[in-house]
């Protein structure tokens, strides 16, 4: 037998390709004037959503008599939702610096204890998102641009005697326009 027909007959596996790992990513958050949102990225634990950039396109149908036509519809929505996981550590000064940081910025658009609303050009910062392949070359890069974020900075909703588990912080970004660069 000269091989196996499986793995002959598999281009990824005789031209020796790599498979794309999930963990190597980098996110660079580079939020509004005025806050400093640079020790954000160390505490990025996962990062979803990212599909949206893709949206799902629904057929929509015609019929004339019994026969059916379908075409490509319109995409359900053009922006994306992406969530992003964030561990959380207190600093010497024993400041939830993370939560901080995401609660200053979320008050850029509405600020709770005011009532304050702010402006687009006031609140929206760039999210850019790194697919790295094991030698540390990029594959993909994705560049959120005027991302907001649309949910509350929520830490510490649910604390349990029961748990051991440290505490992350979930929050969610808008973004209506990015840019996909692919290798």
């Amino acid at each position: 037998m000269a091989g196996l027909p499986h793995y002959n007959n598999s281009k990824a596996a005789t031209k020796l390709y790599e498979p794309i790992q999930g963990n190597l990513f980098e996110v660079t958050i580079l939020p509004p004037n005025g806050i400093d949102g640079t020790i954000l990225l160390e505490h990025v634990n996962t990062v979803g959503g990212l599909a949206g950039v893709n949206p799902a396109i629904d057929a929509v149908v015609q019929k004339y008599k019994f026969a059916e036509r379908s075409y490509a519809g319109m995409p359900g929505q053009t922006h994306i939702d992406v969530a992003i996981n964030f561990s959380l550590n207190l600093n010497d000064a024993n400041q939830n610096y993370v939560y901080k940081t995401l609660r200053d910025w979320y008050r850029r658009i509405y600020d709770p204890a005011t009532g304050a609303m702010g402006l687009k050009k006031d609140y929206t910062g760039t999210l850019i998102i790194v697919m790295y392949d094991r030698q540390g070359n990029i594959h993909r890069k994705l560049t959120l641009l005027d991302a907001f974020p649309t949910g509350n900075p929520a830490t510490m909703d649910n604390l349990d005697y029961g748990s051991a588990e440290p505490v992350v912080l979930d929050l969610t970004w808008r973004c209506d326009n990015w840019i996909e660069e692919n290798n």
